[in-house]
């Protein structure tokens, strides 16, 4: 969202003086090993003293705060962050990281399973809607089990496909006609399978707009989610995520590669 100076402001970091901090050793380390911690809701590196540590033990190490100070940065820079008020790219962009990308590969096979990882990432559950951290935890299992039961019905009540004979220089359906109410269930779930994929990822899509104070309306959120659902899962994927940095997983409840664990001071 541009400001009537043309810029969004950014935040760049001014380290300060050292202070002295207790962590507590998250297993039994030798000496020179490293790992993270979390002071004041900042992430920094702690290295095992000579001596070695045990877990639980607690050793004193040095913090280096970091100030944030803002600073102007156009929004035509040609960076590849994503700035509030726009998409990092468009619908069309998912070939971006390669046409085999794990996003784009869930994106075209099984977009509701992408839908269900990004709905993860923005902490809402599986209907779409704001959730707390024991819900949305959840959410992406929940869509897998709405995929999983919308397949295993539609087996068991498919109809029968068509079976074209030429019969007298015409093409007659020759296949078993199937029972009515066989159909009236089989059209019931592909509509309630396909009316939930359209509400929810409308709503997923407002959501992300309103996270990144990107213009739009809730008609354009629809006809999206409606025309160009494989298309609008994948954009929503890469404007939720930094794959340059985090790394795409098929598998995972956010479809991001999980990152080491951080032990908080």
């Amino acid at each position: 969202m541009s400001s009537k100076y043309g810029a969004v402001p950014s935040a760049s970091a001014v380290v300060t003086g050292d202070i002295i901090v207790e962590v507590e050793a998250p297993a039994t380390l030798s000496a020179g090993y490293k790992f993270d911690a979390i002071y004041d809701g900042q992430t920094f590196s702690v290295t095992v003293p000579p001596a070695g540590v045990t877990k639980g033990q607690r050793i004193a190490v040095p913090f280096r705060p970091l100030i944030l100070t803002a600073e102007a940065t156009p929004i035509n820079s040609g960076n590849n962050m994503s700035l509030l008020g726009q998409w990092k790219d468009g619908l069309c962009g998912c070939c971006k990281f390669g046409c085999c990308h794990a996003h784009l590969c869930c994106a075209w096979c099984c977009p509701v399973a992408l839908m269900g990882q990004v709905l993860t990432r923005m902490k809402m559950s599986w209907l779409g809607n704001a959730a707390v951290e024991t819900e949305y935890r959840s959410t992406f299992r929940k869509t897998l089990y709405v995929i999983i039961v919308y397949f295993v019905l539609g087996l068991i009540f498919a109809t029968p496909s068509p079976e074209l004979t030429k019969i007298n220089g015409a093409y007659v359906d020759v296949s078993p006609t199937a029972p009515t109410w066989k159909i009236i269930v089989n059209n019931v779930l592909n509509l309630s399978f396909g009316l939930y994929t359209l509400i929810v990822l409308t709503k997923l899509r407002a959501a992300v707009r309103e996270r990144y104070s990107i213009h739009g309306s809730c008609c354009g959120d629809c006809c999206c989610s409606l025309w160009c659902t494989c298309l609008t899962v994948a954009q929503l994927a890469r404007q939720t995520a930094d794959y340059d940095v985090q790394r795409a997983k098929c598998c995972t409840d956010t479809g991001l590669e999980p990152l080491p664990p951080v032990l908080t001071v």
